[in-house]
């Protein structure tokens, strides 16, 4: 405290304002005309983390003891911010010397400390999209089966009634499994921007490894076939925004049942899944836990042409996914409490699909991407954080698949997104034949063919 100070007109002045007390420099006996100012150029604004009114005002004329202030224009200009553990406050500094603190609770990402998001974006960007990869696991089968043309396919169904001989059709005869259990190893790998509606911008990369087994080819009546698989997936991601860093970790196990009928076919899966989050803030390290569970339907259609050399696959995913991130305290002592996110998501497709000699099959696909009822809803010690969504986008990608050998088939594709999600993807994947006598099978149509594709089909008596 100064005392006996003879302030001039456009006297300049630093003080330091305490936003917690309202208080600040205070001049006792200061002498000043009725029509001169004081120009505050600058301040230091201490404890505005400890404000937790929803808004107050400090008027400096009256905390300084000065007849007239004014404040400078750098300083009009100047917001002073600060992180509290839930909010972001801002102070602003009117001409005429008032400081307007606003510590409202808001509904805006922007208003909101970063590190309280980490919880609902790791929901969004890593276990729901965790989940909607193992829809694509799940059918992945499905597709590299539907890949083939009707005559190849009824191929493989009847094996012993068919012989090769030249013609225009390919015929693989290891181009996929159906007499004996079979077995897949698949992994993948994902880099993206994902803007999340409501939210931050948050970097996105995936990766993960999926394994499984098929039961042989079932037939049923009038003219239906299925196959029913197993699978496990291990899912890892790792998430960064506004300077956080989100690292997730878990597994999926689940089942699917593949239908076809001509060149219509339809699939469902349903899993199960968990996942443990570790969040890296400016205050510590939170910890969080996620259960995941779901199920999904995909149905399609082939229009072959030209023999099968040229396939349109047209083609519907439809998914519900349940992901629940379990309540915690966070590294603050802020208590999250999460609603479970019920995610309805929507794939239209189209596929373009090339039969070429000696089981080369090329594609490509394109789809659109739509999610409902897919809000997350988490609350920081009472206060509802902003409702982060994903918005629509669009997916295509091309890709291959080829058998090596006599057991072995394999494929790589990748894919690219932009709008909701902008990025891309890879994988490779390979399936292998478990039964010994479909393998004695296939070595002697090897040895028929001379190891060589053959290209039309001639159906034969089961006597000859």
């Amino acid at each position: 405290y100064k005392t006996n100070i003879t302030f001039d007109n456009n006297s300049q002045v630093l003080i330091d304002v305490n936003a917690y007390s309202a208080t600040s420099d205070r001049f006792l006996n200061a002498q000043q005309n009725a029509n001169d100012t004081v120009v505050i150029t600058d301040l230091n604004m201490l404890d505005l983390n400890q404000v937790v009114k929803e808004s107050s005002t400090i008027n400096l004329a009256e905390t300084m003891n000065l007849k007239k202030v004014s404040a400078a224009s750098d300083l009009t200009n100047k917001t002073f911010t600060v992180n509290t553990p839930v909010n972001i406050l801002k102070a602003t500094v009117s001409s005429d010397g008032i400081i307007t603190i606003d510590a409202t609770p808001s509904n805006n990402y922007q208003d909101l400390n970063p590190s309280i998001q980490a919880s609902p974006v790791a929901a969004q960007t890593g276990a729901f999209f965790n989940q909607i990869r193992s829809y694509d696991e799940a059918f992945r089968n499905m597709d590299m089966y539907m890949i083939m043309t009707e005559k190849q396919r009824m191929v493989l169904k009847y094996r012993n009634k068919y012989a090769a001989s030249d013609g225009n059709l390919i015929y693989d005869p290891t181009i996929w499994r159906q007499e004996e259990p079979a077995g897949f190893i698949r992994t993948y790998a994902t880099f993206e921007r994902v803007p999340l509606k409501n939210g931050p911008d948050v970097n996105n990369v995936a990766y993960g490894s999926f394994i499984g087994g098929d039961t042989p080819l079932i037939e049923y009546k009038n003219g239906w076939e299925g196959i029913y698989g197993v699978y496990l997936g291990y899912n890892g991601s790792h998430q960064t925004y506004d300077g956080i860093s989100v690292w997730q970790n878990g597994g999926t196990i689940g089942m699917t049942g593949m239908f076809y009928k001509g060149n219509f076919f339809t699939g469902l899966t349903a899993n199960v899944g968990a996942s443990a989050g570790e969040a890296s803030l400016s205050y510590g390290t939170d910890h969080f836990a996620m259960f995941m569970t779901g199920v999904a339907n995909k149905t399609g259609y082939n229009f072959e042409f030209k023999d099968g050399r040229f396939i349109i696959q047209p083609s519907l995913l439809s998914s519900y996914s349940f992901v629940n991130t379990f309540d915690y305290t966070n590294a603050t002592g802020i208590r999250m409490n999460s609603e479970p996110l019920h995610a309805i998501q929507i794939e239209p497709a189209v596929k373009f699909i090339g039969n070429l000699d000696h089981g080369w099959q090329p594609y490509m696909s394109v789809s659109f991407v739509c999610n409902f009822l897919d809000k997350t809803k988490v609350y920081a010690n009472d206060v509802a954080l902003p409702e982060m969504s994903i918005n629509p986008y669009v997916r295509y990608g091309i890709g291959i698949r080829k058998t090596s050998g006599k057991y072995f088939t394999g494929f790589a594709q990748t894919y690219f997104t932009n709008g909701g999600r902008n990025g891309v993807g890879f994988q490779v994947g390979l399936a292998w034949i478990l039964g010994e006598q479909t393998k004695a099978r296939i070595s002697e149509a090897f040895a028929q063919t001379s190891g060589k594709p053959s290209k039309r089909l001639r159906l034969l008596s089961s006597n000859q």
